[in-house]
C-alpha cells in the first residue's frame, strides 16, 4: 500500500496489471517475480506509452521536454555543433548532470522528475493534470516554477495565487511537444500577457499603458518581481565519479536591451536573468568554451512571478529615475561574457 493505493487497481491501468509495464513475472519468489523488472517503462518515449498513446509519444519524442535539446543548443553555442558527440569534459558534464533534466510520460503523470526526488506522486495514479507542485517545481523550481509559487524569491505570482495551475496559461503543446523537432522553449508557442489580457493597450485606464507603446517593454519590465541569477558554476567530478555543478545565486532584478528581436518579443527592454556558465565552467574536466565572450550570460527572462504592483511601477520616477533596476557596466562580473555588453542600458529611458 506504500506504492499503491486500491483505487489504482479499477483504473485502466491498474486493469492491465504490474507486469503488463514494468515486465518480470507473476509468481510468488520475489527474486524471480522482478527478473527483468523495467523500473521507468516510460523511459522510451516510443516504448509501451506508445502502445496506446501513440500520436502523443511521437509529439513528445521531438519535444525539448524529452530530447533537452536547449541544453544541447546551449553547449553546441559556446563550443561547436557536434561537441556532444565527442568524449570529453564536457560530454560527461552534459550526460551525468544535464541530462537529468530529460523528462519521460511518468516523469510527470505518475511520478516526480528523477531529477528531483524520484518516487510516485499520488501512490501509482495516473493523473491527467499532473500536481504542479511534484512535477513542475520538480525541474523548474529553481527558476520560474519556484518564482511562480512564491518559494523563489520574495512574492508569489498573482495568477498562483488566483488558483492557475501552469496549463491554465501553457497549451499541452508546450509539455507533449508540436510535433516539429524543437530547439528551444521559444519556438513552442508560448503563452503571451495579450492572451487573457486583450485591451491593455486599446482599451486602458492605466496611464502607463497608454503612454508606452507595445513594443517598449515586455509586461514583465514593470510587473515582475526580483527573480533567482546563478552566477560561478563550476563542473567537478564527484567522489562517485559522476559529474556535479556548483553555483552561487542572487535574488535581484534586472531590464536589459532585448538580446533577440522577433515577432514575438518586440520589445526593446525586457528582464533579464543571469545564467551560472563562465568560461571555466568546465575547465577542471578538460572542458572549453571557445566561443564564450560570444554570447551573453545575461539572458532574457520571461520571469513568472507577477503582480500588479512592484516597486518598478509605484510612479514615473519608480522605473525612469531607478539606475539599480536597469543592467549597466557596473553590474558586470569579471568572468561575464563580453557579449553581454550589448544589453546594457548605459542611459536612462
Amino acid at each position: 500500500m506504500f506504492c499503491i493505493t486500491e483505487d489504482f487497481l479499477v483504473t485502466k491501468h491498474g486493469e492491465l496489471g504490474c507486469i503488463a509495464c514494468h515486465g518480470g513475472e507473476n509468481i510468488l519468489s520475489t527474486q524471480k517475480a522482478h527478473a527483468g523488472l523495467v523500473r521507468y517503462p516510460s523511459a522510451d518515449a516510443g516504448g509501451i506509452c506508445s502502445q496506446c498513446h501513440g500520436n502523443i509519444s511521437a509529439s513528445f519524442a521531438t519535444s525539448i521536454h524529452y530530447t533537452v535539446q536547449g541544453m544541447r543548443n546551449a553547449l553546441a553555442d559556446f563550443t561547436h555543433p557536434d561537441i556532444l558527440e565527442e568524449d570529453g569534459g564536457i560530454k560527461a558534464a552534459f550526460d551525468s548532470n544535464c541530462y537529468k533534466c530529460h523528462a519521460t510520460c511518468g516523469s510527470c503523470h505518475v511520478s516526480r522528475p528523477k531529477a528531483f526526488s524520484g518516487g510516485l506522486h499520488s501512490q501509482h495514479t495516473f493523473t491527467k493534470l499532473p500536481p504542479m507542485e511534484d512535477t513542475c517545481y520538480g525541474c523548474h523550481g529553481a527558476r520560474n516554477a519556484g518564482e511562480y509559487m512564491g518559494m523563489v524569491g520574495y512574492a508569489k505570482d498573482v495568477h498562483f495565487e488566483g488558483g492557475k495551475h501552469c496549463v491554465d496559461c501553457h497549451p499541452v503543446s508546450n509539455f507533449h511537444g508540436t510535433g516539429a523537432v524543437e530547439q528551444n522553449m521559444y519556438e513552442v508557442g508560448l503563452p503571451k500577457c495579450t492572451d487573457c489580457h486583450q485591451n491593455i493597450y486599446l482599451d486602458s485606464n492605466i496611464p502607463a499603458h497608454n503612454v508606452h507603446s507595445s513594443d517598449t517593454m515586455s509586461c514583465q519590465v514593470c510587473h515582475a518581481s526580483a527573480n533567482n541569477n546563478c552566477f560561478d558554476c563550476h563542473a567537478a567530478l564527484t567522489e562517485s565519479g559522476s559529474v556535479a555543478g556548483t553555483s552561487t545565486s542572487r535574488i535581484m532584478f534586472k531590464i536589459g536591451l532585448n538580446p533577440q528581436i522577433t515577432e514575438t518579443r518586440p520589445y526593446k527592454y525586457v528582464t533579464l536573468r543571469h545564467i551560472p556558465t563562465t568560461a571555466k565552467t568546465f575547465a577542471s574536466l578538460g572542458g572549453e568554451l571557445p566561443n564564450y565572450d560570444l554570447r551573453a550570460n545575461w539572458k532574457y527572462s520571461p520571469t513568472h512571478n507577477i503582480q500588479r504592483k512592484t516597486i518598478q511601477n509605484e510612479n514615473c520616477n519608480s522605473c525612469h529615475g531607478n539606475q539599480y533596476i536597469f543592467l549597466q557596466q557596473s553590474d558586470l562580473r569579471e568572468n561575464d561574457s563580453e557579449a553581454n555588453r550589448k544589453l546594457l542600458v548605459p542611459k536612462l529611458p
